[in-house]
């Protein structure tokens, strides 16, 4: 019986140990766990935090494009065929808003009355005196060549016809602030010729490039 004691009392420190280890293992697990707990808030916050910046880049890239396509650029639709074979329809157009008008650009402007869209080409600006005559263009009695228009123009020549027929009947001095445009489809073109002259107010702006279909991209 004394030996039994004595192993029980020598055992005790023992499990005193054990105990001791055992709890210290616990408070490593412990503290490993709230690390862990820490660490996975931390992400949470991080990635919070990541998608409410780019949330707000987002906001304020697409204020910065809305602002820019309100005074700056902007992309148009081709409506019609007024404009072949340069722009077909459907396609879309990149539009300078800061570019001004001059001879042979391709502008976009909006109707005062129908708010409708349109692509035509600048021929006649304003105070300028302008006539065509067997399919060539004089402005200030000066003929003036339409490269753009070559392959038209010698197509109609050999059918014996005209591309751009006589259409005044005097010279006709364009007013103040206006501009005359055509389409480069001539014969079926709805133009000036038709609407009169485009009020310098109606320009919504200039046309650089042709952005779609994208194997068709091309500057003008």
């Amino acid at each position: 019986m004394s030996a039994k004691r004595s192993m029980t009392n020598h055992s005790h420190p023992k499990n005193k140990k054990n105990s001791a280890i055992n709890r210290k293992k616990k408070n490593k697990a412990k503290r490993l766990l709230e690390r862990k707990q820490r660490q996975k808030k931390k992400r949470k916050a991080r990635i919070k935090r990541m998608l409410l910046e780019f949330g707000l880049s987002l906001f304020f890239l697409g204020v910065v494009l809305f602002l820019l396509s309100v005074f700056t650029f902007s992309f148009t639709k081709v409506k019609g065929y007024s404009m072949i074979p340069t722009l077909n329809n459907g396609e879309w157009v990149f539009v300078n808003k800061l570019a001004k008008p001059k001879r042979f650009k391709l502008i976009v402007y909006k109707d005062a009355k129908s708010k409708e869209t349109s692509v035509r080409r600048v021929i006649g600006m304003p105070q300028e005196t302008i006539y065509y005559k067997e399919d060539k263009l004089y402005i200030n009695d000066t003929e003036v060549y339409e490269r753009f228009l070559e392959t038209e123009i010698q197509r109609a020549k050999s059918a014996k016809s005209s591309y751009t027929e006589d259409w005044f009947p005097k010279i006709t001095t364009i007013p103040k602030g206006k501009y005359l445009v055509l389409g480069d489809n001539r014969p079926y073109a709805a133009d000036s010729r038709e609407y009169g002259y485009i009020d310098e107010k109606e320009i919504v702006g200039v046309v650089e490039m042709r952005v779609l279909p994208i194997h068709q991209i091309q500057q003008f």
